[in-house]
């Protein structure tokens, strides 16, 4: 039988037991909780084609170039993956992952039935993508982008997949269609930048439709576009583009703060640079004087593939005689393609990179419409910033994020995980 003051004493050691653990059991429910009851909304912003030197021409009053001053905030400089172009550049940033493991190496793959293809179906992702980690954790996920092959490519885990040629009715009912691509034609710089800002209006509907927590990816491609053409920031037209993108990301911040106060989080990104560019190297014509065969390749700006069988070691030492041929790395190369992380069954054989002011192109008449390129291991094709926005954007510590490939960490531990 138990006494009184047994039962007393026992009474008075779950007390202080109660009174040692309380103090733990408040500060795991103080991390987690948050998390839990309400869940961030994140979304991640590329801008296509911009260097991170290229903020540094922006007005001090523009709302991109006030973000990378403001303490609340933060911004470096990272790098993107080679090749620093748009497809592995979106996939490295969506996966977190380097060509090598997610296995998208470039513009184009040779398929098995022998003829290329582009990457732009989620089935040439080995690896999830951080649309697939949102939808775990109970995430809406949308993508919505100015381009259809990066968009298409990253739809494997998404609600919604916007691009300009696939558009829902409630987009066309709240913010209208994408405007006319004839038009373009006319104003080629005024069509892009028309675009990239009705993706942004878009992205601020989807936001204001529902304010369920939600990861959302977006590419905007006005200053890819414009840098092509018209040449890397400061060219008018692209700064020009840079100054609207920066507009419309000061509104999709204010829908944010609206619909979303203290639970959002905006990252500020780019899949690759630009590099300006004034000579043409006529891959199709250097081939060609080397074997009659058809050899699959694909001209990417700075970087050439070929999918050479027997006539490689000629292909390549023409290639590296070139004007403007910077490096030639073969399928032997397996320590410059381990550094590079590019080794997977879908790198070509051969890899020719350009010089600075140099890219591969199909014809040279065509240099006349073009001043800027990407694809190399250039600082301007690879430095491209990070800039993370939000209420909680100071506490992310950036130590650790070195390239685009670690911003899905930033990601994750948003999500608390």
């Amino acid at each position: 039988m138990t006494t009184r003051k047994q039962h007393h004493g026992f009474l008075l050691l779950l007390l202080l037991a109660l009174m040692i653990a309380w103090p733990q059991a408040a500060l795991v429910a103080s991390a987690a909780g948050p998390e839990q009851q309400n869940p961030m909304t994140v979304v991640v912003c590329v801008v296509d084609g911009c260097p991170d030197v290229s903020l540094g021409y922006l007005s001090e009053t523009e709302y991109v170039r006030q973000l990378c001053a403001d303490e609340r905030f933060q911004h470096k400089a990272i790098d993107a993956v080679f090749p620093s172009s748009t497809a592995a550049g979106h996939a490295a940033i969506f996966t977190g992952a380097y060509p090598e493991a997610n296995g998208v190496t470039g513009k184009e793959y040779l398929d098995d039935d022998g003829e290329l293809s582009r990457f732009n179906n989620p089935g040439v992702l080995d690896v999830p993508t951080l649309f697939h980690v949102a939808r775990s954790k109970g995430l809406g996920t949308a993508m919505i982008s100015a381009k259809a092959n990066a968009c298409k490519m990253l739809s494997g885990a998404t609600d919604a997949a916007i691009w300009p040629a696939s558009v829902p009715d409630w987009v066309i009912e709240t913010v209208g269609p994408p405007p006319d691509e004839s038009t373009q034609y006319g104003n080629f710089a005024g069509w892009h930048i028309e675009l990239d800002r009705w993706v942004l209006k878009t992205v601020e509907a989807y936001l204001e439709q529902n304010d369920s927590p939600a990861f959302v990816g977006i590419n905007v491609g006005s200053l890819d576009k414009c840098g092509h053409r018209f040449g890397p920031v400061p060219a008018v037209e692209t700064t020009e583009a840079l100054s609207a993108v920066s507009e419309g990301l000061e509104e999709l911040v204010a829908t944010l703060d609206a619909t979303r106060p203290g639970r959002w989080c905006l990252i500020i990104t780019a899949d690759h640079g630009m590099t300006r560019v004034d000579t043409g190297i006529p891959a199709r014509d250097i081939v060609g004087d080397v074997t009659d065969e058809d050899i699959p390749m694909t001209l990417d700006g700075g970087v050439l593939y070929v999918w050479a069988g027997d006539d490689r070691a000629r292909i390549a030492e023409a290639l590296r005689l070139s004007e403007g041929v910077a490096e030639i790395i073969d399928i032997n190369d397996g320590a410059r393609r381990a550094e590079l992380h590019i080794e997977h069954p879908r790198t070509p054989p051969l890899i020719a990179v350009s010089e600075r002011g140099y890219m591969f192109i199909e014809a040279l008449f065509l240099m006349e419409a073009t001043l800027g390129s990407h694809g190399t291991t250039l600082d301007t094709d690879v430095e491209v910033p990070l800039i993370v926005v939000g209420p909680n954007a100071g506490s992310i510590d950036l130590d650790c994020v070195n390239s685009t490939t670690d911003i899905s960490s930033i990601v994750e531990i948003l999500f608390g995980m």
